[in-house]
């Protein structure tokens, strides 16, 4: 016999349960227990969440509970943003355009930005009419730019 709605309730009990995972990470990171955070988002990542290997990449752009260490900010930064993460994609736009934890690379920039304005992230939508704007590893095209311009400025 099937019971109506034990699907959707053991569906809804996981979802809160990674919910409050997430929560237990932010307060931890918010008391600056960092190795408790950072332990926390670890699970979360190895469970396939597109946000935590983000906050991790934090936590070594910052140095906080570990030695700062950008090539390893940039590793958490890319699986995040490989996962859809769109403020880790636009992070990644940013290390790429500055060569800040990898090496400098103007096309993969704009990619990465162009993935992050796509789902509507505004920062990446400014750097995309920055780049358009002033011809940074693109042909200059003000149309495009402003375009960008505008979108961030609908955005906000």
């Amino acid at each position: 016999m099937r019971l109506p709605g034990v699907g959707l309730a053991i569906g809804l009990l996981i979802c809160s349960a990674a919910v409050s995972h997430a929560d237990d990470a932010w307060d931890a990171y918010q008391r600056d227990d960092y190795a408790t955070a950072l332990r926390l988002w670890r699970a979360q990542s190895d469970k396939g969440d597109n946000a935590a290997p983000a906050h991790i990449g934090d936590l070594y752009l910052q140095g906080s509970g570990v030695t700062p260490n950008r090539a390893e900010a940039f590793k958490w930064y890319r699986l995040s943003a490989e996962r859809g993460y769109a403020r880790a994609q636009s992070y990644i736009g940013d290390m790429y355009r500055s060569g800040n934890g990898t090496r400098q690379d103007k096309a993969q920039a704009l990619l990465w930005y162009r993935k992050a304005a796509e789902q509507g992230f505004p920062t990446a939508m400014n750097a995309l009419g920055d780049m358009y704007n002033v011809g940074e590893g693109v042909a200059k095209d003000e149309a495009e730019a402003q375009r960008w311009y505008q979108k961030f400025n609908d955005a906000n």
